[in-house]
């Protein structure tokens, strides 16, 4: 049980167990976060920069001759991960937590929770809320170097979209960019799913296995959609569909809660989403202090990071929805 006053054995109690689970309360964040890193390629030992090169090369045999001569025509292209140093400083009363019992189980936390005294109980509680900050921040963020929430830490996979379309870089003529002109709607969803977009993607890109990440409403319309569409199929028996028509069950459909209401999806492959983070070494261990009598506060760092791999349009496609019709004013034809 949590003590009511913080004592020095009770602070000494915290700073132990600060130390002994210190892997665990750094690694929990990101474990947390797994709803959404677990579709995205991890690196787990950045701190700073990296390029991440895409190697190209143009070589082909032709009609046999003893004279001829090619240039290979190598090319690397480089996009840059960037991740950014964080901090946490949460101050909490363990008083708060004085009931928190011994049976409290934690998937997340998984079987280390079993041999955790309250105190780590409540650190863990901490740490793991941060994850749910992090799984935002890596679609969404926007970099703000005052900022003072997970959210201005770095700039999110859409927000780096978002810059790219700005240069160019994506657009329709790139062929990595489609505007659609129709809304999607509980009746249209299935058939404008395949035919505005999968049929008009790369032929190379319809060959990888790809993920779809978009608002969670879109899948329940498409769910819909499909069934009203397909209602004489006798293979229409499962109301979730993963895979959307026409992909060959190469694209499946993610309602992700952290796309809620955006205007904006990502077509790409799992290793073309990549995320970064640096929390292995001793100088990101977490740390304990005392403020006052009944609260102690409980610091973190950790770096995070995003980027594509490649915004060529054999790997990615990025999805803008039809803009919203203004409703025509009572009285107006």
């Amino acid at each position: 049980m949590s003590q009511i006053l913080i004592d020095e054995a009770t602070l000494e109690d915290y700073k132990k167990t600060a130390v002994k689970w210190n892997p665990t309360l750094m690694d929990l964040p990101i474990r947390a976060a797994k709803d959404v890193l677990g579709y995205m390629h991890g690196i787990t030992g950045l701190r700073g920069e990296m390029q991440l090169g895409e190697i190209g090369a143009d070589s082909q045999f032709a009609p046999f001759k003893k004279t001829r001569k090619g240039d290979a025509k190598v090319n690397i292209k480089y996009r840059v991960i960037k991740d950014y140093l964080g901090n946490a400083i949460e101050e909490f009363a363990p008083v708060d937590y004085v009931h928190l019992t011994m049976g409290y189980d934690d998937p997340i936390v998984g079987e280390a929770i079993k041999g955790a005294s309250t105190t780590a109980l409540v650190l863990f509680h901490i740490a793991k809320a941060r994850g749910q900050h992090i799984a935002q921040a890596v679609l969404t963020g926007v970099r703000k170097d005052d900022g003072d929430t997970t959210q201005d830490l770095c700039d999110g996979l859409l927000t780096i979209a978002g810059k790219e379309i700005t240069d160019g870089a994506i657009s329709k003529e790139e062929g990595n960019y489609i505007k659609l002109q129709d809304a999607f709607t509980f009746q249209n969803a299935c058939d404008l799913l395949k035919e505005e977009i999968i049929f008009k993607l790369n032929p190379f890109m319809r060959r990888e296995n790809n993920l779809l990440l978009c608002d969670p409403e879109l899948v329940d319309m498409y769910n819909e959609s499909y069934q009203a569409t397909h209602t004489g199929l006798n293979y229409n028996t499962a109301y979730n569909q993963p895979y959307v028509e026409g992909s060959h069950n190469k694209v499946t459909i993610l309602g992700l809660p952290e796309m809620a209401g955006q205007k904006r999806m990502i077509l790409t492959q799992k290793d073309n989403m990549w995320w970064a983070t640096y929390n292995k070494s001793d100088e990101m261990a977490v740390d304990i202090m005392r403020k006052d009598h009944y609260t102690l506060s409980f610091a973190a760092n950790m770096w995070l990071g995003t980027q594509f791999r490649t915004i060529d349009k054999r790997r990615l496609t990025i999805i803008d929805l039809a803009d919203e019709t203004p409703a025509t004013p009572e009285g107006n034809s």
